[in-house]
C-alpha cells in the first residue's frame, strides 16, 4: 500500500508539503494538482482513523433531506457529495421521507456518529428554531423558513423569481395568468406571492391554483384552467419542476402547443424538462450552487467553532430566466 514518502517522491514534493495538503492546509494551486495526480495514480488511501484521532474530528458531514427520489434534492446531494470530497470530507446521507419525527430521529443518529457537522433539507417548511436549537454541532439548513435561528441558512430568492416570471408575462401584454402553486410551503408562496407583485396587487384568488407539488397536481390543475378557461386567462405559471412536468404532459395529452393555445413559464430546468418538446420559457434555480454555498458555509463554521456572538448567514441566491418558445406576444 502506497505511503505519504511514495506520494511525495512521485509528486517531486517534501513530505511536509504532502501532509499540509492531506490535512486541509495552505499548498499552492500548483503543488495541489501534483499531490491530487499523484494520489489518483498510486492509488493512495489515508488513514481517517488516525487522521481523526489526531484532528478530533471525523471528517464526516450528515446531509438530511425530505425525498431521495425528488430530483432537486438528489442534484443537492450530488454536489454536496463532490464538494464536500473536495474540502477532504466524506459524507452520510439520510432521508426523512417528508416526516418530521424521522427527520429529528436521522438527526440524532448522526450526531451519535460523531459528524462534523450537518446540511439539512427540512421536511417542514414551518419548523421552528426550536426544532435545531439544542445541536451542538454545525449546520446549514436548506430551504429554511427559520429567522430566529442561530444556524446559516441558504435558499433560492424564491419571490424574485415570482417576480422575474411575473414582470416576462407583464411586459409581452399579458394581463391575466394562472399559477399553480403550493401556498401552504413557503417557496411556493413567495413564488406567488413575487409573480402577483408584478401585476399591481396582492394575490388574486381566482387565477390561483393551490395544490400539492407533484405531477398529477400539475396535471389536474392545468385540466382545470382549459376546462374553465374564459378568453381572459392568456397563460399559466407553475412554481415547481413536478407540476411542470404535470402541466406538460396534459399538454401533450391534448395537442395543446405553447404559444399557439395558451402561453407558459415552468420551473426548474432540470430531469425532463429540456426533452419534452420545443424550449419553454423557464425559471432556473441555481441548484448547484445551493449545494456548494452549504457545503462552503458549514466548513466556515467548522474551522473557526469559537467565534463568539456569531451573526448567523442567511443567504439568498438568484434564479434566472431562460427564454424560450412558450409565451406569445399580445
Amino acid at each position: 500500500m502506497p505511503t505519504i514518502k511514495d506520494v511525495a517522491r512521485d509528486a517531486g514534493l517534501g513530505v511536509g508539503t504532502v501532509s499540509r495538503y492531506l490535512n486541509d492546509k495552505p499548498v499552492t494551486t500548483e503543488n495541489r494538482l501534483r499531490i491530487a495526480q499523484s494520489i489518483k495514480k498510486l492509488g493512495y488511501e489515508r488513514n481517517e482513523l488516525a487522521r481523526g484521532l489526531k484532528t478530533n474530528r471525523s471528517f464526516v458531514i450528515g446531509v438530511v433531506i425530505p425525498d431521495l427520489t425528488d430530483i432537486f434534492a438528489t442534484m443537492l446531494v450530488q454536489t454536496i457529495e463532490q464538494v464536500a470530497y473536495d474540502h477532504g470530507f466524506n459524507t452520510i446521507t439520510c432521508d426523512s421521507r417528508g416526516d418530521d419525527n424521522l427527520e429529528r430521529e436521522k438527526i440524532k443518529l448522526l450526531v451519535r456518529r460523531d459528524v462534523d457537522g450537518l446540511i439539512v433539507f427540512p421536511s417542514n417548511g414551518k419548523a421552528t428554531a426550536e426544532t435545531y436549537g439544542k445541536l451542538d454541532v454545525p449546520l446549514v439548513l436548506i430551504n429554511s423558513n427559520i429567522s430566529d435561528s442561530k444556524f446559516d441558512t441558504i435558499r433560492s430568492d424564491d419571490f424574485e423569481a415570482g417576480k422575474q416570471a411575473g414582470k416576462y408575462f407583464y411586459g409581452l401584454g399579458h394581463r391575466s395568468v394562472a399559477v399553480i402553486t403550493q401556498m401552504r410551503h413557503r417557496p411556493g408562496y413567495l413564488r406567488a406571492q413575487g409573480f402577483f407583485s408584478e401585476f399591481g396587487s396582492s394575490i388574486d384568488s381566482s387565477l390561483l391554483y393551490d395544490g400539492e407539488f407533484s405531477i398529477k397536481d400539475g396535471y389536474d390543475a392545468m385540466r382545470k384552467i382549459m376546462e374553465n378557461r374564459t378568453g381572459e386567462i392568456t397563460g399559466v405559471f407553475t412554481t415547481n419542476y413536478y407540476t411542470t412536468i404535470g402541466v406538460l404532459r396534459y399538454c401533450r395529452d391534448n395537442r395543446i402547443e405553447f404559444p399557439r393555445d395558451i402561453s407558459f413559464i415552468g420551473f426548474d430546468n432540470i430531469g425532463a424538462i429540456p426533452i419534452l418538446g420545443p424550449p419553454i420559457t423557464i425559471i432556473e434555480q441555481p441548484i448547484v450552487e445551493i449545494g456548494k454555498q452549504a457545503v462552503n458555509l458549514l466548513m466556515q463554521q467548522i474551522e473557526h467553532p469559537n467565534i463568539e456572538d456569531r451573526t448567523p448567514i442567511e443567504m439568498l441566491l438568484k434564479t434566472r430566466l431562460i427564454k424560450g418558445d412558450s409565451v406569445a406576444v399580445l
